[in-house]
């Protein structure tokens, strides 16, 4: 072994490997890649003898001449690889059990008989699936690494590639929908409570058309984004989802799915959870009218004196034992306004909490706010929007000199709101729940609500785990081709987590499927490492036996077919 250094076209930097000679069957020395570390300047950043020491090492090592803990340390190395003899991924194969027994080969079979495509659509979109939840990385990427797994391509190109990502959006709908009938049908799904919420994904690219629009960034990036709304069930299975141009706002987004899942997907009578970005008027008339309930938070401050005096007074509510926390239920019948006009009435329970935890956290967040407004209350002038950022809603504008009632042309001047300031002190640590579904507790309602984390989680797993931004395709047809990839990736991974009775975090099992390694040696054998022990649970919940050293192809295949029958 020996470490080689090659120089980067047009850059003052270098490509580290570690690299091996071996005699091929015509007992001709060539050289294979073990492992690529990356660029030397960012490995010298971290460690400055990175290279001497590898050097020795690597030295030491051959001079050992221990092949077989050789070969171990190598196959764990790292998952680029760029030798003659590639290292192969076959933890996939869990995942494509699931994609077989939700039936999308048989969907995407007759899915090209009607369209008449003339590529392998089915195998594209594996490719594109199992790479996004094991190795995320752009299309052309993707398309260049896809011998990296221990599975048959049928031949197609880099352009069919993009051409199915057309074929992906057209299909979408269709597609969660069959997800949907497939999961009810072979382990049936729990919606007695299904939640809700919406997230964005930037883009690149400052070009703004179609979805890619500027709106609110929940990651305060300046360039396009694009709008997603998800809805889970109670055990965090994704139900379906929808994309959105950038600039909609998010309330708007929960009623088109809700009536199109509530349509098509028969789901009963549901209780929907969702954050106060969704407490609309509209939104919760049209779940109370179709015997729906949900279970939704409250914005207190910026719905005026009515509800905030509700929640400030102070009879009824029930303290803790160490008084830390309090709660009241006060049940109303609130009118909401729909968007035609019309008025709709909804009886429900207001629950009100205070706790000091959160007290301390408001308070925490809100700063030295209090020191700033003096500034301003003494000279209200200074005023601007660059420097009242949390400020400038406590003064009003004044036009009118109250002394001489003469009204100021030439320049407003500020009055500060002393009462407002002050609710808004004797706020901090309250918020609200509203449901109206009666028969809940207290208690119950805080436990359901405390669940809309499952659908945050899953935001996050989309966002690092199967990196689903930045995006890098422009078109929306492409765009929504790249987001089902992601989403069948995370279904995958959520029905994976199901089989095990320790639900591991994604990103645990992403690095089990990812330590299944093979490397070919000669005469149809390759060797194997050792994998994480999550791995070793995997093959023994489908009865398979893949931790030899060593492994024929005909066995490593036949234990492959094993997994991928599975049911």
């Amino acid at each position: 072994m020996f470490v080689k250094k090659i120089k980067m076209p047009s850059q003052n930097d270098y490509l580290v490997y570690l690299v091996e000679g071996y005699r091929d069957l015509n007992n001709v020395v060539k050289h294979r890649t073990l492992h690529s570390y990356g660029r030397l300047s960012e490995l010298e950043q971290k460690n400055p003898n990175f290279l001497e020491e590898t050097k020795a090492w690597a030295i030491a090592e051959t001079a050992k001449g221990e092949q077989g803990k050789h070969e171990i340390f190598f196959l764990h190395l790292g998952e680029e690889h760029d030798g003659d003899q590639p290292i192969l991924n076959y933890g996939y194969v869990f995942l494509q059990a699931i994609y077989n027994e939700l039936h999308i080969p048989e969907f995407l079979s007759q899915y090209q008989t009607r369209t008449s495509v003339q590529y392998p659509l089915n195998e594209i979109l594996e490719l594109l699936v199992y790479s996004r939840a094991l190795n995320p990385s752009s299309k052309k990427k993707t398309y260049e690494d896809k011998g990296n797994y221990f599975f048959e391509l049928p031949d197609f190109s880099l352009d069919d590639v993009y051409r199915s990502l057309s074929h992906l959006s057209s299909m979408k709908d269709e597609l969660t929908l069959h997800l949907h009938k497939r999961i009810q049908e072979t382990r049936g799904r729990d919606v007695s409570l299904v939640f809700y919420d919406v997230t964005n994904y930037y883009f690149e690219s400052e070009t703004l058309e179609g979805l890619r629009q500027k709106g609110v960034s929940k990651e305060n990036r300046e360039t396009g984004i694009v709008q997603m709304g998800l809805f889970i069930d109670n055990e965090g299975i994704p139900i379906t989802y929808e994309l959105f141009p950038g600039n909609t706002n998010d309330m708007a987004t929960m009623r088109p799915i809700l009536e199109r899942i509530k349509k098509e997907y028969c789901l009963g009578k549901i209780t929907i959870v969702a954050d106060k970005g969704n407490n609309t008027g509209e939104n919760l008339a049209y779940i109370d009218n179709e015997d729906d309930y949900y279970i939704i938070s409250q914005r207190i401050r910026a719905r005026g004196t009515e509800l905030a005096n509700i929640v400030l007074d102070q009879e009824d509510y029930e303290w803790n034992s160490d008084n830390s926390f309090k709660s009241k239920s006060v049940e109303r019948e609130r009118v909401v306004k729909r968007s035609n006009g019309s008025s709709y009435t909804i009886t429900e329970h207001l629950l009100c909490f205070w706790s000091q935890n959160e007290e301390k956290y408001q308070r925490a967040k809100r700063g030295h706010l209090g020191e700033r407004i003096e500034k301003f209350i003494e000279n209200p002038a200074l005023l601007n929007a660059s420097n009242s950022f949390g400020i400038k809603k406590y003064f009003k504008k004044v036009m009118v000199d109250k002394k001489t009632g003469e009204v100021l042309k030439a320049k407003a001047t500020y009055e500060f709101n002393q009462e407002k300031y002050e609710r808004d002190l004797a706020l901090d640590g309250y918020y609200c729940i509203v449901t109206n579904d009666l028969s809940l507790e207290p208690l119950d309602i805080i436990h359901h609500y405390h669940q809309l984390s499952k659908i945050e989680e899953s935001f996050k797993v989309t966002k690092t785990d199967l990196e689903g931004r930045p995006v890098y395709v422009w078109t929306d047809d492409h765009i929504k081709g790249h987001f089902l990839t992601c989403y069948l990736a995370l279904v995958l991974y959520r029905l994976l987590q199901k089989k095990l009775d320790n639900p591991y975090p994604v990103h645990q099992l992403k690095e089990a499927l990812n330590s299944a390694k093979a490397i070919h040696l000669d005469s149809g054998v390759y060797l194997i490492p050792d994998p994480l022990p999550i791995f070793n649970e995997l093959t023994e919940k489908y009865q398979v036996k893949l931790n030899y050293k060593r492994m024929k192809l005909e066995y490593i295949r036949s234990q492959i077919n094993l997994i991928k029958k599975s049911v």
